[in-house]
């Protein structure tokens, strides 16, 4: 029995899964979001676009937690509200897309949206019109939707909450709140599609022990690595990642 499960822990799949769990858990301590852009192309490439968005994110619901406890005190709720709205009405359609769509094709557009939110980040864009609840959810609106789609819709946030004028703990709460909600709501409508596949809970319990370890280190590296030099190296490395993929 002990062998049985030995081979079935240690396959070559898993070693490449706990690397991309890796790296997903640093970047998702590190910046509050983003493992989504990491895991879920790499995921793609094993596994269905569904059974590669529902692991994130259910490795998500790990970091949610360990995150949110620390920051949440610092949340503006009256500026994620809106948001909150946004995504319990529009994830759904996202995720319909998800499950509708040919995979083959998914796993493209999944790709191609990590390249192009890559990309602005690079270009350093943010976001300077207006401000306000309409404002809000429309941003929401935007990232819920890409993030049923793809789990990639963080950044779509994360430029409107940059452009407010509020000090950093307060916009690394409200992104790190906002990001947390979003991986339920995907998680949650994802599995009520019942086009998730069966292994998908034992990758989220096999997974969570090492995902939480790197989303602490991540939270420490926060407090030693510059965060420019951080930001360039990941971004640099999404773009050679959606680039391959789309290639392929």
């Amino acid at each position: 029995m002990l062998q049985e499960l030995t081979h079935l822990i240690f396959t070559q799949e898993n070693l490449f899964v706990l690397l991309i769990v890796i790296a997903g858990g640093i970047i998702r301590g590190y910046t509050g979001f983003g493992s989504g852009l990491v895991m879920v192309p790499l995921f793609s490439l094993m596994w269905s676009p569904v059974d590669a968005v529902a692991t994130t994110c259910g490795l998500g619901l790990f970091a949610a937690v360990q995150l949110t406890i620390s920051t949440v005190k610092y949340t503006k709720w009256r500026e994620i509200s809106p948001m909150i709205v946004a995504l319990l009405c529009v994830t759904p359609i996202g995720t319909f897309f998800l499950v509708a769509l040919d995979p083959a094709i998914v796993k493209k557009v999944i790709a191609g949206l990590v390249l192009f939110v890559t990309l602005i980040s690079l270009r350093g864009w943010q976001y300077s019109g207006p401000r306000g609840m309409f404002p809000s959810f429309v941003a929401g609106s935007i990232g819920a939707f890409i993030n049923g789609l793809a789990a990639v819709g963080g950044p779509a946030v994360v430029l409107y909450f940059l452009s407010l004028p509020d000090e950093v703990r307060v916009q690394r709460s409200n992104i790190t709140t906002i990001a947390s909600l979003m991986g339920v709501a995907v998680f949650s409508f994802t599995f009520l599609s019942g086009h998730v596949g069966p292994d998908v809970w034992w990758y989220i319990l096999l997974f969570a022990g090492p995902y939480m370890i790197t989303v602490w280190g991540g939270i420490q590296l926060f407090k030693l690595l510059p965060g420019a030099a951080f930001r360039l190296i990941v971004l640099w490395v999404l773009v050679a990642i959606s680039g391959a993929i789309l290639l392929a």
